[in-house]
């Protein structure tokens, strides 16, 4: 034996003899999970023993040190600096109440028909008629179409019709027409009728979107609805693309060029974002304008929300909006927002973005609920008292 291997024979067996005695249970220890936790002396035994080994070999063998290769210096890592909060925006004073501020935007409507059942206006017919459906409270098989007249006050009926209509499915206007929609088995019904009243006609069907889903039941997908140029457009609000057909009836077709895009209003289609809320990539379907979208928008035609401004699509102007949190642009003109003043008191508003004005809502109450507000692509409503506060363009 030579003097190296003499050194390691002793030095190992002086450090046998400090080592603890190993447990029992070491194999187990070292094939249970990973996440279990171990025990703290057989780890710091472990830790010494494996460094002494180490230490003692440094002692014995050495090698001469080899040059280091150059080395780029490391690139300086920093946290992701953290977005400053906006803070609130304060106002010198609350607005005053929107019908004092903007009357010519504002009508005021019953919320009862002449037969005694509820009035829920959905949009204008013209100038000074709001179209609305009457039906009594919960499900109605025949609710009824009325129009109100803003100047003499007065109610009209129009039509009944045999399916209920929900408050989303909102009808379109155009060419003389009323339209609208229903379902009938597995189809799709487009009904219309005169402006002026009548019975309901069928002009076109087609089968519906369907999800199936054995346990819960098939989500059946409706349509969305516009009225131009002679022709009633309808897309899916499942996966979108333009379909038309004349208002007489006729062979419906699909519009080139549609595909994915959702309708909005006469007469732009787009494709909707949830994120924002919004719409892109705005097709005209009267002469095929394309409209470029604004990076990080809520948009509208002519105007998007970006941040607390109020910019055009174009870019040709900005507005700062006299709130916080805007949201929800109506009728490309009406911007929903937030108020606060010095003194702490909160309301709700709406900017018009035509004539730079701003009216409040309601005063928001901590006690109190405020009223439901309900948007659409041209109105906004709420209720107050025995009337509908209706705000459109």
């Amino acid at each position: 034996m030579n003097d190296v291997e003499e050194v390691l024979r002793r030095t190992f067996a002086r450090a046998e003899a400090r080592m603890p005695a190993m447990p029992p249970d070491l194999l187990h220890q070292m094939t249970v999970p990973r996440f279990r936790r171990g025990r703290p002396g057989l780890v710091l035994a472990s830790v010494a023993a494996t460094g002494l080994v180490i230490w003692v070999m440094s002692a014995v063998v050495w090698r001469a040190p080899e040059p280091r290769p150059a080395m780029s210096p490391l690139p300086v890592v920093t946290a992701k600096p953290t977005p400053r909060l906006q803070e609130p925006r304060i106002v010198e004073k609350i607005a005053s109440p929107v019908e004092r501020v903007m009357p010519s935007a504002i009508a005021e409507v019953p919320r009862e028909a002449p037969n005694g059942k509820a009035f829920t206006p959905e949009l204008f017919l013209d100038a000074r008629t709001m179209l609305g459906y009457v039906s009594k409270k919960g499900y109605d098989p025949a609710p009824e179409w009325w129009s109100y007249h803003l100047e003499s006050q007065t109610f009209e009926h129009l039509a009944t019709i045999d399916s209920p209509v929900a408050p989303v499915n909102v009808p379109a206007v155009g060419g003389g027409v009323i339209a609208w929609f229903k379902h009938v088995g597995r189809d799709i019904h487009v009904m219309t009728i005169p402006v002026t009243g009548g019975g309901p006609r069928t002009v076109v069907t087609f089968p519906a979107e369907r999800e199936l889903d054995k346990v819960n039941g098939d989500t059946v997908y409706g349509i969305d609805l516009v009225v131009g140029d002679g022709k009633i457009f309808w897309s899916s609000t499942k996966s979108g693309g333009v379909h038309q057909v004349p208002v007489s009836g006729g062979e419906p077709s699909f519009v080139p060029g549609t595909e994915g895009l959702r309708l909005f209003r006469w007469p732009w289609a787009g494709r909707s974002d949830d994120r924002r809320q919004g719409v892109g990539d705005l097709l005209n379907l009267s002469t095929g304008e394309r409209l470029d979208d604004p990076a990080q928008a809520q948009c509208d035609v002519t105007w998007c929300i970006s941040g607390d401004q109020a910019i055009r699509r174009d870019g040709s102007k900005a507005v700062d909006l006299p709130g916080n949190h805007p949201r929800s642009l109506v009728a490309d003109r009406f911007v929903i927002l937030s108020q606060v003043d010095k003194q702490g008191r909160k309301a709700e508003a709406i900017f018009d973005l035509a004539t730079s004005r701003v009216g409040r809502l309601w005063i928001l109450n901590d006690r109190k609920a405020s009223p439901t507000l309900y948007t659409s692509t041209e109105t906004l409503r709420f209720k107050r008292g025995d009337k509908w506060v209706v705000i459109h363009g």
